[in-house]
């Protein structure tokens, strides 16, 4: 049996196997749909990487000052806003335009599910309506440019990155935006944001990471690959591994409890291949499964079942 989580818009994205639960399978679906719209989202078994560590090495880089906290001198501001009117009416709202540079995006979510809020930076002539109907490949022209991490229902998350001038739109996913919102970045070159006490390093295609810990952390999330990655943290359940999470993802049925819970998940924005940000990550102690499950820009495999899964540990 599946479970297929609907979504707003056009992508209906299925989740296996049916005992995740609900709560997980609503993000689950939407990390999907980030880059597999369009497509049979059918995970496979990760291939047997016998030399992968279970655990993401040390990224390193970390930096004892908060810049979320310190903000650097001349850093600009800008609220987006999510709520929603039902289930599926998914709405952003912007401001028409910010000066560019270093930016601090901060997202409130007043809608009664968790969002994130995706940006997406057009090129050239090509219009926000040509761009919702891009799936894979996706053109030179739409690149995903940071945003703001999954937030919860009646909280705020903030991000500090670096916004070039251009036409940006703020969105869900790539094929769940919801009711999207415009806005133009104008002004000078920007430039990258300071590092953060916690890193999380995206490769093609594995993890790295340092300084997490219990609590809000301001993270540096950089990634050093050549693909678009995101990272999407699952908390594991008492006794689980690694090596069950890669089989629960890869089955078309199950008989006992996920090995990953419904509450606690958390899940950054996709970041171009070379970009990174500072952002805001509320996470529990404890062990998770840190997961990609975007495809490249020209389509292909989850990355999941590429190998990009590791283990983590978030102390107390």
């Amino acid at each position: 049996m599946r479970l297929t989580a609907r979504l707003p818009g056009w992508c209906n994205a299925t989740v296996r196997p049916a005992a995740l639960p609900r709560s997980v399978c609503a993000v689950l679906a939407s990390a999907f749909a980030l880059s597999s719209c369009g497509q049979d989202v059918e995970v496979s078994p990760a291939p047997p990487r016998e030399a992968r560590p279970v655990s993401a090495p040390p990224a390193g880089g970390t930096a004892r000052r908060d810049p979320l906290k310190s903000r650097p001198a001349g850093v600009r501001r800008m609220t987006i806003t999510v709520d929603s009117a039902g289930s599926d009416d998914v709405r952003y709202s912007a401001p028409s335009s910010v000066r560019g540079g270093l930016v601090e995006i901060t997202l409130r979510n007043d809608s009664a599910a968790p969002y994130k809020a995706q940006l997406w930076r057009i090129t050239g002539s090509h219009s926000v309506q040509e761009a919702l109907r891009v799936r894979h490949p996706q053109p030179d022209w739409l690149r995903t440019a940071g945003g703001v991490s999954l937030t919860a229902p009646g909280a705020t998350s903030r991000t500090l990155q670096a916004l070039p001038a251009g036409r940006y739109y703020v969105a869900n996913t790539l094929g769940a935006p919801g009711d999207v919102a415009r806005f133009e970045v104008t002004g000078p070159t920007a430039t990258d944001p300071p590092r953060a006490p916690a890193r999380v390093e995206a490769l093609d295609f594995s993890f790295r990471v340092s300084g997490l810990r219990a609590g809000r952390n301001s993270v540096d999330f950089d990634n050093t690959g050549t693909q678009p990655h995101h990272a999407f943290f699952a908390p594991l359940r008492d006794g689980a591994d690694i090596a069950e999470v890669r089989r629960f993802f890869g089955e078309t049925t199950s008989t006992g409890p996920p090995p990953v819970l419904s509450d606690g998940t958390r899940e950054t924005v996709v970041l171009e291949g070379g970009d990174r940000q500072v952002t805001e990550l509320n996470l529990a102690a404890g062990r998770y499964a840190l997961i990609c499950f975007v495809r490249g820009r020209e389509g292909g495999k989850p990355h999941i079942e590429l190998g990009m899964i590791n283990e983590v540990r978030v102390p107390r």
